[in-house]
């Protein structure tokens, strides 16, 4: 082979080896992302069972607010009371469906 053959077999082989270097970075850092990605679902995950949990407190703490302020008035908390206990039987008469 000819000088000039071989300087364009060691730069063709050089920038191969680079191209492979540059593929195993990016599939680390492919690699890294995914795991980032997956740990980030679980956080939300998470966020948003703490968020019902703490829905479900605030939706309990207006009805408690609602009963408290109609105290005086036991016809009205009575027919709350009756509202809220006729949505439970509706969702139990789904739920035996």
């Amino acid at each position: 082979m000819s000088d000039d053959s071989q300087l364009l077999v060691k730069e063709l082989r050089d920038r191969v080896q680079l191209l492979f270097s540059e593929i195993n970075r990016v599939n680390h850092r492919n690699s890294q992302l995914t795991d980032e990605i997956a740990g980030l679902k679980q956080r939300v995950t998470v966020l948003e069972e703490e968020l019902a949990v703490v829905t479900k407190k605030y939706e309990n703490l207006k009805l408690a607010k609602a009963l408290q302020s109609g105290y005086g008035d036991n016809r009205a908390v009575r027919q709350k009371i009756s509202r809220i206990v006729r949505e439970i039987d509706k969702c139990v008469a789904l739920l035996n469906e």
